[in-house]
């Protein structure tokens, strides 16, 4: 599976996970190393640009696409029990607690999720303390160029 992440310049190569453990984020608690990635590039850019404005938005953002066997991410679980918790911000704990149960059990390297802003599509959080991390193929890193008008 292909997956893409978004970050500065600095961080894009970073594949520890240790901004989430040092933050916290939607399906992880503080202390817990993880790595969130999207299905599409697309998606990736609609995810970080939540976080920004036309005069906040860097211009050093990267993109870096991976490779993840399929067989090494679970795609089978059902969130019925957290949906309305999903699109709450900041996240809530019942999401962050259950990615962090997920990566605590290591029974997967990656967990597909739905997205907050899309939940028809989703994102794959990484477990990079995870045994088969090794097994994760870097394809490219390069520099996102987007329209300005996207900012408007």
């Amino acid at each position: 599976m292909r997956l893409f992440r978004i970050a500065k310049k600095n961080y894009i190569e970073d594949l520890s996970g240790e901004g989430a453990r040092l933050f916290g984020g939607r399906w992880n608690k503080r202390g817990t190393n993880m790595l969130y990635f999207s299905t599409s590039l697309s998606l990736c850019v609609l995810e970080v640009l939540v976080h920004f404005n036309q005069d906040l938005a860097p211009s050093d953002l990267y993109f870096i696409e991976i490779d993840v066997p399929d067989k090494l991410i679970n795609d089978e679980e059902n969130f019925t029990e957290i949906s309305e918790y999903l699109r709450v911000n900041p996240p809530h704990h019942s999401t962050q607690n259950y990615g962090t149960n997920w990566a605590d059990e290591g029974a997967s390297l990656g967990l597909k999720v739905p997205s907050a802003i899309l939940p028809l599509e989703n994102n794959v959080i990484i477990n990079p303390k995870h045994s088969e991390f090794k097994k994760i193929k870097i394809i490219r890193s390069e520099l996102l160029n987007l329209d300005a008008r996207v900012f408007l």
